[in-house]
């Protein structure tokens, strides 16, 4: 049911057939039905082209706790999810499956932040929330398997010198003096792109040195 409304809805990206922003909220407002007994708020959830290091990512510009001291449009207005057209625009049925399965993803971090006020994180809750959608056979992993796809759009690299994590990235975003590897929160340092040595299939996001004023950007990505 979920799948024939993508398809019936959508738009084109490139060559290729993407689900419209509305389609997306029709899926969204069923997994909120089904899995968070409508308790999620309503969410922008937009395609975006600029997003090349993952194929979603839940954004929110101030802390969950920060949020309660907002207004209420005010504080809906300064999150949102974001999916990768570019990612995610390939031929045939599976990326259709990463749409949806990475839409399943940053949903249950919007619920930790939304629900549970917590900054969202792959720890026990949302292992736990992804177990259970699982069990419906939606196939929701810890990170995206579009590795292959990430390397290829990257233009800039960066290794943590204590564990080797490689963080790539379309644009330069990492910054070495703010940033460190999301792994073991090792320093990172610059590569030189142009060799054929093939990502980690699955590593996390770097981290930015701890601030009282940072942004929150919490990528479902791989590298």
């Amino acid at each position: 049911m979920i799948m024939a409304g993508v398809c019936e809805s959508s738009q084109m990206v490139g060559t290729t057939v993407l689900p419209t922003p509305e389609s997306l909220v029709t899926i969204w407002t069923e997994f909120n039905r089904r899995y968070f007994q409508g308790a999620l708020p309503p969410i922008p959830i937009e395609w975006s082209r600029r997003l090349t290091s993952s194929a979603g990512m839940f954004v929110c510009r101030i802390g969950p706790r920060q949020a309660l001291q907002r207004a209420d449009e005010e504080r809906l207005r300064r999150r949102r999810i974001r999916l990768s057209a570019v990612l995610l625009q390939q031929d045939g049925p599976e990326p259709q499956r990463e749409t949806i399965v990475t839409l399943a993803h940053e949903m249950i971090h919007q619920w930790q932040y939304d629900i549970l006020k917590r900054r969202p994180n792959h720890g026990s809750d949302f292992r736990r929330m992804m177990a259970r959608m699982n069990q419906d056979g939606l196939g929701i992993t810890l990170y995206h398997s579009l590795g292959t796809a990430v390397a290829a759009l990257a233009k800039y690299a960066w290794r943590c010198q204590h564990c080797g994590s490689i963080y790539r990235r379309h644009r330069r975003t990492i910054q070495p003096r703010r940033h460190v590897c999301g792994s073991c929160r090792g320093p990172l340092r610059e590569l030189v792109v142009g060799n054929k040595a093939s990502p980690p299939a699955s590593i996390p996001a770097p981290l930015p040195m701890p601030s009282p004023h940072r942004q929150i950007d919490l990528p479902f990505q791989g590298g």
